[in-house]
């Protein structure tokens, strides 16, 4: 009888530190996606056609445990900053700390990941990098279904502020005027943001 009822309170202690986990493991994807897309459209507006056709070579060129060293060079460079802000943070440099932490965080996620689109098919080439990366893809997923019944309620618990919210601009937007008019623009041009995206 005592072990169902220690199963279950240890589900009950676990669930809240799995959806944390879950949060900080989509929230690093989220950004892992953003800045490489963000670096990948960069880069291809910069008028260095010749050096990234090079690059491009090279990368093909090498071995893929040489890509991987390529690949991990970056986070070696910045993985210092971050211990830099926790060192600021301990010191009583909180402001400082914190941006130089997420500084870190940004750069260090945005190059690996632009890397990692131009080495994918080589690191992919190596079997454990293979695995590991299969590993991320289904912890990916088991993210998304942790926190699905979350973003449910919460959805659920918004659609009503949404709709009133809704009403109230297409109220204001149909009175005219200037103002109006500019909000109905960027609403416009924020569906087809979302449209895009």
């Amino acid at each position: 009888m005592a072990q169902p009822h220690l199963q279950s309170l240890l589900r009950k202690l676990t669930r809240p530190l799995w959806f944390v986990l879950a949060a900080i493991f989509l929230f690093e994807a989220w950004l892992w996606d953003v800045l490489g897309d963000a670096l990948t459209r960069l880069a291809a507006r910069l008028p260095f056609e010749s050096f990234k056709h090079a690059l491009a070579r090279l990368v093909g060129r090498l071995p893929a445990p040489v890509v991987l060293l390529v690949f991990l060079i970056p986070l070696a460079i910045i993985e210092p900053f971050k211990f830099l802000g926790l060192w600021l943070i301990g010191h009583h440099h909180i402001v400082f700390g914190i941006l130089a932490f997420v500084a870190a965080k940004i750069a260090g996620l945005g190059v690996m990941a632009f890397l990692f689109d131009m080495t994918r098919t080589k690191l992919l080439s190596m079997g454990w990098f293979d695995r590991f990366y299969l590993w991320v893809i289904r912890m990916r997923a088991w993210a998304h279904d942790v926190l699905a019944p979350y973003k449910q309620q919460i959805h659920e618990a918004l659609a009503p502020f949404k709709q009133r919210l809704s009403d109230m601009l297409i109220s204001f937007e149909s009175r005219g005027g200037g103002l109006g008019r500019k909000l109905a623009l960027l609403r416009n041009r924020a569906r087809r943001l979302r449209g895009l995206t």
